[in-house]
């Protein structure tokens, strides 16, 4: 079978948080865009390489490159490659990903190699296997995608200090915090493919795969393969053991805590009993409660 010619999405800022994992390779001139060309032209595969700087739509590339006929191979981490995924939905072009981010949750998910041979065989080879991505859906606003997991309550308000903090100063992303963590537990309605149950709970973490922020295996089992979501309850714990529990299992270390339940669906739709809570996908802000999300099968092709 000719194989399709292959775009590189480069990003070379990937990489180099506070606390991330092992490099993609330890020789940093074999990360080099032009290094990586050459090596995916060795295996025989026809190869355009775009560096990216902060002007490029990432999304508008990638659709682009499946419009033409192209797959994407993104070389970055996961803010990168969500957004190349998210515009290869549903198209015939398959994403392939070299982890050169600094947690590489969505390879790590998708069980892509992060070591960088092996990630280029995976490439080289050409397997495309199906995994699942997830949309959140709040009223009258546009669904967003996510890939790594979506959070409702204390958990989003971590990330709204950096979210907002981004967009509009430390200010207003403290202010949103503080107005979450003052709740400590909320009061929900959770519907599960239309079983509904009224918890108390500081937190939902809805994982489409296992990890997501610092590498936080809330859901260590959950699958972007089997078309289910993944929905993490904290039960009797308040929002300092919650953060607490996030730090012990993050960088994808697995602990067995009695207290988070795990329940599953293809449809979960979570209610506020009492005043709206935060909501973050993939350490975005969306919005507030009411919220739903979906899964959506097999919906990107992925070199595996």
């Amino acid at each position: 079978m000719t194989r399709r010619p292959i775009l590189v999405l480069a990003n070379p800022a990937a990489g180099g948080k506070l606390g991330s994992g092992p490099r993609l390779a330890e020789d940093a001139a074999l990360l080099e865009p032009a290094a990586l060309e050459r090596a995916l032209r060795e295996r025989g595969l026809e190869v355009h390489l775009h560096e990216l700087s902060e002007e490029d739509d990432v999304a508008a590339l990638s659709a682009s490159a499946a419009a033409g006929g192209r797959d994407v191979v993104v070389a970055g981490g996961d803010g990168t490659v969500a957004s190349a995924a998210g515009a290869l939905l549903d198209s015939h072009a398959t994403l392939g990903i070299l982890a050169a981010g600094s947690f590489n949750n969505i390879a790590h998910g998708f069980g892509i190699p992060t070591e960088l041979e092996p990630a280029l065989e995976v490439i080289g080879r050409g397997e495309a296997a199906r995994v699942d991505a997830a949309e959140v859906h709040h009223p009258d606003v546009e669904p967003a995608t996510f890939f790594e997991a979506a959070g409702v309550g204390v958990e989003a308000a971590g990330f709204a200090i950096v979210d907002v903090r981004e967009r509009r100063g430390w200010w207003f992303g403290a202010r949103i915090a503080w107005r979450a963590l003052r709740h400590r537990s909320s009061v929900v309605r959770l519907s599960i493919d239309g079983r509904t149950a009224i918890v108390r709970t500081p937190a939902v973490v809805v994982c489409n795969g296992p990890y997501h922020g610092l590498g936080f295996a809330v859901a260590p089992d959950a699958d972007p393969a089997d078309g289910l979501l993944d929905a993490a309850l904290f039960r009797r714990m308040g929002a300092t053991r919650l953060v607490l529990h996030l730090l012990r299992v993050a960088r994808g270390r697995r602990i067995r805590e009695p207290r988070v339940q795990v329940r599953r669906g293809r449809e979960i739709r979570i209610e506020s009993v009492g005043p709206a809570v935060l909501v973050h996908a993939d350490g975005r802000l969306t919005g507030g409660t009411p919220v739903t999300f979906r899964v959506r099968e097999g919906a990107l092709r992925v070199f595996r």
